[in-house]
């Protein structure tokens, strides 16, 4: 990752001749990222949201060919009509995807370059004496579980079912921020703060019509389920 490692290493640099302080040159410099990736994940949200959707329809195609094995040539026709149906609802699979696949090589990168960054180093930031050692008091970690759970929370799942998304609503944010609290408190706190700006992003789509359709179906969905 040192491609994007470098180039975040000197936009680090030149953050902390205006922002004195490393942990809030870290804070404008996250900013900065999150703000050049916004027209991505913009469309990567709405291709989300898209995809659930037609996540109904899907599952409908499925069960109609779920008599068929693998082996059946019959099942190619399955696939052939949830690619017409993607096709024309102008979903991407991978879509939805695009938001964890863009922000990881940032993380990795920012973990590498925070371990090779001596300035970091017993540099302090409010509660925290060195950026570049764990978070004492565990503030941050603690907060990107919360953060996590609230844009989970956020995000219509239409197309999943109630139980799986309960579960995976609270798995997937428990095993990061447990994997987090050994990390570098400035990886935490770029890492935090990503996921305070993927909530207003995530605020802001659930506003619009197509957010608020998925609210509804998700909610017709798991009242059907609760019956």
């Amino acid at each position: 990752f040192g491609v994007i490692a470098r180039p975040l290493f000197l936009l680090r640099k030149w953050t902390h001749k205006y922002v004195p302080n490393w942990g809030w040159a870290i804070v404008f410099q996250t900013l900065i990222i999150n703000l050049a990736l916004l027209p991505l994940r913009i469309s990567s949200m709405k291709s989300a949201l898209k995809m659930q959707k037609v996540q109904p329809q899907m599952t409908s195609i499925k069960e109609k060919y779920k008599k068929y094995t693998m082996r059946d040539p019959r099942k190619q026709e399955m696939n052939q009509e949830i690619a017409a149906l993607m096709k024309k609802e102008g979903v991407s699979p991978a879509g939805g995807c695009l938001p964890m696949l863009i922000q990881m090589p940032f993380l990795f990168a920012y973990y590498s370059m925070l371990g090779s960054a001596l300035e970091l180093r017993h540099a302090p930031w409010l509660w925290i004496h060195d950026l570049s050692a764990p978070d004492p008091f565990y503030l941050l970690p603690i907060g990107i579980i919360i953060t996590m759970l609230i844009t989970q929370k956020m995000t219509p799942q239409a197309g999943m079912d109630p139980a799986q998304q309960k579960m995976m609503t609270l798995m997937m944010p428990l095993m990061m921020g447990i994997i987090s609290f050994n990390l570098a408190a400035g990886l935490c706190l770029y890492w935090s703060e990503g996921n305070l700006i993927a909530i207003a992003q995530q605020a802001i789509m659930n506003r619009t019509s197509l957010g608020r359709e998925m609210r509804e179906m998700a909610a017709k969905r798991a009242r059907k389920k609760d019956k």
